[in-house]
This record gives C-alpha cells, structure tokens and sequence, in this order.
C-alpha cells in the first residue's frame, strides 16, 4: 500500500534528501548545490514529503504553497527500484486529495522534459516550450484540481 507521509522532522526530512540525493545527484548528475537550497529545511516554507510502499521509503517531493490557491511541486522523485510499478500515479493521486483538503486548486511543477509525458497521462498539461534548468531541459506543467474529485 502506498501514503505520503508530511515530514515532521529532522530524521524524516534526512530520509527525504537521501532519495533526492540517489535520484537527482547520483543518477541524474544534478549538481548539489543546484539541488539542496534553502527550502531544504523542516521549518521553511515547504513542506517535505515521503512516500511509503508498506512502511518503505520509495520516495520523495516537496510542496511550496504559493498563495491563491496553487501549490508548486518540486523535487518529485521515485527510486529507480520503484519505477514503473504505478506508484508515481498513485503518489500524484494522494498528493492531489492531500492538497484539495486545504483548499488548493491547482498544482503547479517545472517537469523534467523527458518525464512530462508521465506528468500528461495523470492530467497535467504543459504550459511552456522547453527550458534548461539545471543543465536538464525541463517544461512548465499544470493540472487544475476539481474539488469534487474524490482519491
């Protein structure tokens, strides 16, 4: 069974940057101090997110609540072991219910350019022509959350 869990804690946001360290360091060659910055703190402005396939860590993201309604995801990412199996769609699908509760409406991303066809099958739309962030091309997406949907 897959949740997200909101990191509470040091140790649980310690678990978080070593998946994002696997993933974007180690495997995508992101730079790090390109991919650790300043949100990368359990009392900043976003909130932290593991995800769990039966109690074990599989994945991480962060949200950023940017006000009217839109939540920004960054830093989604799925161990290499993980792929492929449906638990980023189901991830998405928590995070969205997750979000509707609090009255977001729209989720917001800046989607890695060879993964936003994934991004497109769970109802995001592109929203911008390509660009490099990061030395990796990536594309602005969007999906506007309807708060009848239910998980």
């Amino acid at each position: 069974m897959i949740e997200i869990i909101a990191v509470k804690d040091q140790a649980g946001l310690d678990i978080c940057r070593k998946i994002r360290r696997t993933v974007f360091i180690e495997e995508k060659n992101v730079p790090e101090e390109i991919e650790v910055d300043g949100y990368d703190t359990i009392d900043g402005d976003c909130t932290h997110f593991l995800a769990l396939s039966d109690s074990v860590p599989v994945g991480a993201f962060r949200c950023l609540n940017e006000g009217n309604g839109v939540m920004k995801l960054q830093r989604f990412c799925i161990l290499r072991q993980f792929r492929g199996q449906g638990a980023g769609k189901i991830i998405l699908k928590i995070l969205e219910s997750y979000c509707r509760s609090f009255g977001i409406n729209r989720i917001e991303m800046d989607a890695k350019f060879d993964v936003a066809g994934f991004y497109e099958k769970c109802g995001y739309a592109r929203m911008s022509d390509k660009f490099i962030e990061a030395g990796i091309p990536h594309v602005k997406m969007a999906k506007e959350l309807l708060q009848t949907e239910l998980l």
